[in-house]
C-alpha cells in the first residue's frame, strides 16, 4: 500500500491556525464597527447641516414676519383693553348708585315733629389703577389686571326735633328709617352722629328743639 506524504502539511496547518486567530477576528470586527460608525457620523453630519440650513431659512422668514406679528400682538392688547373698559362701563351703568331712590324712600320714613334742615349725600371712590398687559424679555405675556374703585356712600340728615320732649323722636326716626323696605335692604347702618342740647328757636317763639345729625351708611363696594 503506497504511503502519501504531504510535504505542505506543516504550512497548511500554520495557515489554518492564522485564519482561526481570535485577535485577527477581533480586529476585523472592530474595523467593521468603526466603518459603520464613520458612515453614521457622516450621515448625521450631513443631516445636521441640512437642519442648520432649514433653521437659517426659518429664522429668515421669521425676521420678515416679526414686525407684522408685533403689530398684531399690539392690536390684540388694545382690543382686550377696550373690551375690559367697555365691560367696566356697562357694569357701572347698570349698577351705579342713583340718589332718586333713597331720597324717595326718605320722604316716607319721616316722623312727626322732626324738621329736616339739611340733606347731604357723600359718594367717594378710591381708585386703584389697572395693570396693563405686558411681555417680558423671555416672551412670556402677562394679561394684567383691570382697574378697580372702592365705593363709599353715605346720606347725612341734619334735623331739628320739636317734639314735646325734644330728643324723644330721634330714636323713633332711626327705627323708622331702618324698617322702611328700601333702607332695610340697602343700608348698612343708621347712627346718631351728633346731638345738641335743648335750645329755644329764635324764629318760633315758645318752641324748643334739639338739633341732631343722622348718618345713613350704605355697604362699601368694589367696582
Amino acid at each position: 500500500m503506497p504511503i502519501r506524504i504531504n510535504l505542505l502539511a506543516e504550512q497548511q496547518a500554520a495557515e489554518d491556525l492564522r485564519r482561526r486567530d481570535p485577535v485577527k477576528r477581533t480586529i476585523l470586527v472592530a474595523g467593521f464597527l468603526v466603518g459603520i460608525l464613520v458612515v453614521m457620523s457622516a450621515y448625521l453630519q450631513f443631516k445636521l447641516m441640512a437642519l442648520g440650513h432649514q433653521v437659517s431659512r426659518v429664522e429668515s422668514e421669521w425676521r420678515k414676519i416679526e414686525p407684522d406679528y408685533s403689530k398684531v400682538g399690539t392690536n390684540l392688547n388694545k382690543i382686550a383693553d377696550a373690551e375690559r373698559k367697555w365691560t367696566s362701563l356697562q357694569s357701572l351703568a347698570s349698577n351705579r348708585f342713583l340718589w332718586a331712590t333713597p331720597l324717595n324712600a326718605l320722604q316716607y320714613s319721616l316722623v312727626d315733629d322732626v324738621s329736616i334742615v339739611r340733606l347731604k349725600g357723600d359718594q367717594v371712590y378710591t381708585v386703584t389703577e389697572g395693570i396693563k398687559p405686558s411681555t417680558n424679555a423671555a416672551g412670556i405675556e402677562s394679561r394684567g389686571k383691570p382697574g378697580r374703585s372702592h365705593e363709599k356712600i353715605a346720606l347725612t340728615l341734619e334735623a331739628n326735633d320739636y317734639s314735646a320732649n325734644p330728643g324723644d323722636q330721634i330714636p323713633k326716626l332711626q327705627e323708622t328709617i331702618k324698617a322702611y323696605p328700601y333702607f332695610k335692604t340697602n343700608l348698612q347702618k343708621v347712627e346718631l352722629a351728633s346731638r345738641s342740647q335743648k335750645q329755644p328757636d329764635p324764629n318760633r317763639p315758645g318752641k324748643t328743639f334739639v338739633f341732631f345729625t343722622l348718618e345713613c351708611q350704605f355697604p362699601e363696594k368694589d367696582r
